[in-house]
């Protein structure tokens, strides 16, 4: 308004003296206007600053921001939030985080929308300092349109257990936040595409995060496995929906390319993850090591750790570099064919492998000792 009025003054030139005067007083009296209603704003906004910077220890930054949120003029609510918090054993920092990420909830009557929430999961078993945690890593969930009860009850139905419901909302609150229709949509979906309802729970009690995502994400990625060609009706789907669900397309597309630049094409790729859904979760640079130990050092075919893709897994300095520098020492003893191939080899359980391999040779002392050598060398790396 005042730049507006600012430009009639400026194209005002050529009218009378009157007509400039009268210009002036109008403008001089709404910026007088303006003022007064910004200068209220202002001490209204900076008594919210002020408290929150204050008496929840929020930075200047995030107080100005949480500002935009709540808005208050004295302290008389927010004293009694903080005060519940304090009563129920959350420390300083569990406030902070709550405050900084539901600043609303300073405006709240923590009797009606708080006390609630704490009270349910208390008669679940859980302890007060484990709700401290649930609350203050998710605050959002303290919002009154989330119910923790229907949420915790269609889990428990899944899993069976409230135990066993605990656990998995204790290491994922957010799942508090989850909207019931949508869950239950999604689980149609997967019933819809075979997946069978005993591998369902699987999903609620080890992959609940995959239950975080949209509608639309949930759909696309069903879909995206399935053209992958994976049985719905194996738990290893359940495996692949996670695992997909957890990365995002650039790390996928980045760790197919680290796999082709080993000489594995698109298929036998696909094949992997299809026979062990964890092949994709190595990062690009345990896919090198890998690759470059059986490859580059022992002379393997790449397509031996696709028709394997669970070696991907183990332990590079603890498992497979001692147990390759034991297979090069047979070889170049001519105790085992150089052209000799074997999984077991590598994934035996380690007394097995002491008792059928370190022991079956005479030379079984020096063995022993080059693979403890290799041993030790990981653990002084600290791996």
């Amino acid at each position: 308004m005042l730049e507006f009025l600012s430009r009639i003054i400026t194209c005002s030139v050529r009218t009378s003296m009157i007509d400039k005067v009268c210009i002036f007083e109008t403008t001089s009296l709404l910026s007088s206007s303006l003022r007064c209603i910004s200068s209220n704003t202002t001490n209204h906004h900076a008594f919210t600053v002020s408290y929150l910077i204050n008496s929840c220890g929020l930075s200047p930054k995030s107080a100005l921001a949480a500002s935009k949120d709540v808005h208050f003029d004295d302290p008389h609510k927010p004293d009694v939030v903080l005060s519940f918090f304090k009563n129920h054993g959350f420390s300083k920092a569990q406030i902070f985080n709550i405050i900084k990420g539901y600043p609303g909830v300073l405006l709240t009557n923590p009797d009606k929308t708080l006390l609630p929430k704490l009270e349910f999961l208390q008669s679940k078993g859980v302890s007060s300092p484990d709700i401290a945690k649930i609350i203050s890593s998710h605050p959002w969930t303290l919002q009154r349109r989330y119910c923790f009860v229907p949420i915790f009850y269609f889990f428990k139905h899944l899993v069976q257990s409230d135990d066993t419901t605990i656990k998995v909302f204790k290491r994922y609150p957010g799942l508090f936040g989850l909207d019931l229709a949508i869950v239950t949509s999604m689980l149609n979906i997967l019933r819809d595409n075979g997946v069978p309802e005993s591998n369902i729970p699987m999903l609620a009690r080890c992959y609940p995060l995959t239950m975080m995502l949209t509608l639309e994400k949930f759909q696309k990625l069903v879909e995206e496995l399935r053209a992958m060609g994976f049985d719905t009706s194996t738990s290893r789907f359940i495996l692949a929906m996670n695992v997909l669900c957890l990365m995002s397309r650039v790390k996928w597309e980045r760790k197919l390319d680290a796999y082709r630049d080993w000489g594995l094409s698109h298929e036998e790729i696909l094949a992997a993850f299809r026979k062990y859904p964890y092949f994709m979760t190595a990062s690009e640079y345990k896919i090198m090591e890998v690759m470059c130990l059986f490859v580059n050092k022992l002379g393997w075919e790449p397509s031996f750790i696709a028709k394997h893709p669970s070696l991907m897994l183990y332990s590079v300095e603890k498992t497979l570099i001692p147990r390759a520098s034991v297979l090069e020492f047979l070889v170049s003893r001519g105790l085992i064919e150089k052209s000799f191939r074997s999984y077991e080899f590598f994934q035996s359980p380690e007394n097995k492998f002491l008792q059928n391999v370190i022991s079956s040779y005479a030379e079984s002392t020096e063995l022993l000792q080059l693979y403890r050598e290799k041993q030790n060398l990981s653990r002084c790396k600290g791996v």
